[in-house]
């Protein structure tokens, strides 16, 4: 189990989101738990990022309580619309898998994110939201 923490003033940690909270609410209260501590470099554009897949996800299935297959399913397929993806050819079939490529947003230049963030965006215009309405283009094309 892995979730985001806050360190808090009293020197507590404290769930640091909605997700991170339930994940909190499957551990036994008063068992020790060891856990490995790992600064996030910009937690805040990682959430932004994350709530950008679920915006996606959402308008994708056409429903609001979207869960984490889905907003997986839409991630894995925006990076590989964008560019982000590896291609495997099984030489005995010759079956062909085109497969999502594992990205650091923490380990990539300014530069290179921001490229990655454009091709998201632009991604999700052409796959997700072709036929989306003005407001929600503006807020899409706003988002980073």
């Amino acid at each position: 189990m892995k979730f985001n923490a806050i360190k808090t003033a009293n020197g507590k940690f404290w769930p640091a989101d909605e997700e991170a909270i339930n994940e909190a609410k499957n551990l036994a209260v008063g068992d020790v738990y060891s856990f490995e501590v790992k600064l996030n470099h910009n937690y805040k554009l990682l959430q932004k990022i994350h709530v950008f897949y679920r915006y996606c996800a959402q308008h994708y299935f056409g429903d609001q309580d979207v869960g984490k297959d889905e907003i997986a399913y839409t991630k894995k397929q925006l990076l590989i619309a964008a560019g982000y993806s590896k291609t495997m050819v099984d030489p005995r079939t010759g079956y062909i898998e085109i497969t999502a490529k594992s990205i650091s947003y923490s380990k990539m230049k300014e530069e290179v994110r921001r490229e990655c963030y454009q091709k998201l965006v632009t991604a999700a215009c052409k796959n997700v939201f072709h036929t989306a309405d003005e407001e929600t283009w503006n807020k899409l094309i706003n988002f980073f």
